[in-house]
């Protein structure tokens, strides 16, 4: 087996660990802080612009209403054709993003972040009803009701907070990497995540390192561990390769980090991340706080005097 690309720019798991934990901060929330909604150019309000976005059939009535009114309530599943049944709620409750960071946001700043149209995730179409019991909780304390949208829920969650840069508290931290960890059995956390643009002072939090690698066939990646050196030559962080041949080294602090594979019993040879390929000298890779370097991509090779390969099927 070669070297081949890691799936897209990051994980969901990778994309948690490059947001900042720390407790809510700021002064009293103030929802008015906020300006939503506002009116754009044609008239029509944000909230009229995501119903026209997530209804069923987008034929206007008038340039700011749908002439057939249906829209499926994305937590919940609920099929809603009743205007008034269904409320426009932000993914990161305002409340959330106030404690979050945004209490020291410009006006400008937290008008843009509320009223996100620039993706379909920011604001999204949910049963009037349900958006009631989950008021501002974060995930540590409201999950959707319908159990299937917990992964996508958790990842795009994190998806808004990376963009605009917010906080989460150390439950909430905890309750994502459970739902990630844990969702769709276990998979969730390795799903690509594309990395989002972050909104505001990009690089306060901690950043990551990941990729993948190639091995001759019949090596058992997993007996394969990864290292990350600072400017100092020492170990600041290791991990070991998933049997599918991807690792991620998060958490790290901004810097320039080598990265060295050890085979260990895997019937590779030890080496560092090099442009030369195998056996060339290490390559410094510069990562700045709050992102991550992708595609950190080694072919291993067969250690002087090993077997061409070992037993088991994980190559």
């Amino acid at each position: 087996m070669s070297g081949y690309p890691f799936p897209g720019d990051a994980t969901n798991r990778a994309l948690l660990n490059t947001l900042v934990r720390k407790a809510p901060s700021g002064p009293e929330f103030q929802e008015s802080a906020f300006e939503y909604p506002v009116v754009d150019e044609q008239g029509c309000t944000t909230r009229e612009r995501v119903l026209i976005a997530f209804a069923s059939d987008r034929t206007l009535a008038s340039p700011c209403t749908v002439l057939h009114p249906q829209w499926v309530s994305v937590w919940d599943r609920n099929v809603l054709v009743d205007p008034a049944e269904v409320d426009v709620v932000h993914l990161v409750p305002l409340e959330e993003a106030w404690h979050s960071g945004a209490w020291a946001w410009t006006a400008k700043q937290r008008r843009d972040f509320a009223n996100d149209l620039s993706n379909g995730l920011a604001l999204r179409v949910l049963t009037a009803t349900t958006n009631a019991e989950r008021g501002s909780s974060d995930p540590a304390h409201w999950l959707p009701p319908y159990d299937g949208g917990n992964c996508n829920y958790a990842a795009e969650w994190v998806w808004i907070k990376a963009r605009w840069n917010l906080t989460t508290d150390p439950a909430e931290y905890e309750a994502l990497k459970t739902l990630i960890d844990t969702t769709d059995a276990g998979t969730c956390g390795e799903k690509p995540a594309y990395v989002p643009p972050l909104g505001l002072s990009p690089g306060v939090g901690p950043a990551s390192i990941i990729g993948g690698i190639g091995a001759p066939s019949g090596t058992l990646y997993s007996l394969i561990r990864v290292q990350a050196f600072n400017a100092d030559h020492r170990v600041v962080r290791e991990t070991r390769v998933r049997p599918e041949g991807f690792y991620e080294l998060t958490g790290l602090p901004p810097g320039g980090y080598t990265v060295k594979f050890l085979g260990g019993t895997s019937g590779t040879s030890a080496q560092w991340y090099s442009d030369q390929g195998p056996g060339g000298p290490p390559e410094v890779i510069t990562v700045k706080a709050g992102s991550i370097a992708s595609g950190i991509t080694v072919a291993m090779v067969a250690a002087p005097g090993a077997a061409a390969s070992v037993p088991g099927d994980g190559g």
